[in-house]
């Protein structure tokens, strides 16, 4: 899909009611991605890489958080989507509650997932700020905001551990290293501000999240609670990759998405 400059990649898998996953900070679909059979076995699922990233590209300039969410309105219309389910994960999460304030009528049911609605006291963490320590003072906060049980120097069960092992092994993985896009990414994700703008997501939200993520914390999820009419609340297992941690995340997901639906 191409529009203003800007190129998206797109994969569409499944049958099924269409699903929209919005993916995090530095996503790329050419890297390996665990199955989620509840999901996958289940929906139409459409992901696409975030302007700048992966397989998708975009001109050299800075980028607003309401390019983001228009990327994921102007590939919806060009695949002549009206309404669709929408996942969003983490920075996706962000996206997604542009697009569900901004583009209403495309967004049928919301999920939020590890994810913050911004402003001076519901703010995601700094990955602005960590980019500017140096390397290992950057991966160790990395990986303290990514699951707060992580203690530099132990070792554990827990996925923060092998996220460890992989960043110390991989000098261009985040947080060691970072591309134009995204850094530029990350630029527009710490001016994400809709704290004030959540009384207009009136779309039913499921809005969920690890009990030990730094990045997205707890209180975090609350607010989002708290501001979104239509909204339920539950935590799991994990840190930032509680979806991976905790079967019961994806479960609940699937769950509320065939909610007072007979095909599911």
């Amino acid at each position: 899909m191409k529009f203003s400059g800007t190129k998206i990649y797109y994969e569409r898998a499944g049958t099924g009611r269409d699903l929209l996953i919005i993916s995090g900070t530095g996503s790329d679909l050419r890297l390996p991605r665990q199955p989620v059979p509840q999901i996958d076995d289940h929906f139409r699922v459409l992901r696409y890489d975030h302007r700048g990233l992966g397989q998708s590209s975009a001109e050299d300039e800075d980028i607003s958080m309401a390019n983001f969410a228009d990327d994921a309105a102007g590939l919806l219309q060009m695949l002549n989507i009206d309404e669709i389910d929408v996942i969003g994960i983490s920075f996706g999460g962000m996206v997604a509650q542009h697009l569900a304030i901004r583009h209403p009528k495309l967004v049928r049911k919301l999920i939020l997932a590890c994810t913050s609605p911004g402003g001076s006291t519901h703010s995601s963490a700094n990955l602005v700020e960590l980019m500017n320590l140096a390397l290992e003072e950057r991966q160790r906060s990395w990986l303290e905001m990514f699951d707060t049980r992580y203690q530099s120097g132990t070792k554990g069960e827990h996925f923060v551990y092998l996220l460890e092992k992989l960043i110390k092994q991989n000098p261009s993985m985040f947080p060691n290293d970072a591309s134009d896009g995204l850094i530029r990414q990350i630029r527009a994700r710490s001016g994400h501000d809709l704290s004030e703008e959540l009384g207009n997501i009136s779309q039913p939200c499921l809005i969920v999240g690890g009990k030990y993520d730094g990045i997205a914390p707890p209180k975090n999820l609350h607010y989002l609670s708290n501001q979104i009419l239509y909204s339920q609340l539950r935590f799991f297992e994990g840190g930032h990759s509680f979806l991976w941690e905790d079967d019961l995340a994806w479960e609940t997901i699937s769950a509320f998405l065939a909610e007072d639906d007979d095909t599911l």
